[in-house]
């Protein structure tokens, strides 16, 4: 894994984990897509934020 990949999943895993410290849905349901999000980065079906093509790719 490249550092910027690497760098990406990071920034992912502290914002899930600051989500879930809080209960509400709404910061639940934010930690469920991050989830989803970090998986598709490691699964190389989507670009990091850090990563070269971030912009192009196809990120919601």
């Amino acid at each position: 894994m490249n550092d910027k990949k690497s760098l990406s999943i990071r920034a992912y895993l502290n914002e899930i984990e600051y989500c879930l410290e809080k209960t509400d849905d709404a910061s639940l349901e934010r930690a469920r897509r991050l989830v989803r999000v970090t998986r598709e980065i490691l699964e190389e079906r989507r670009k990091g934020d850090f990563e070269e093509g971030f912009l192009n790719d196809n990120n919601d």
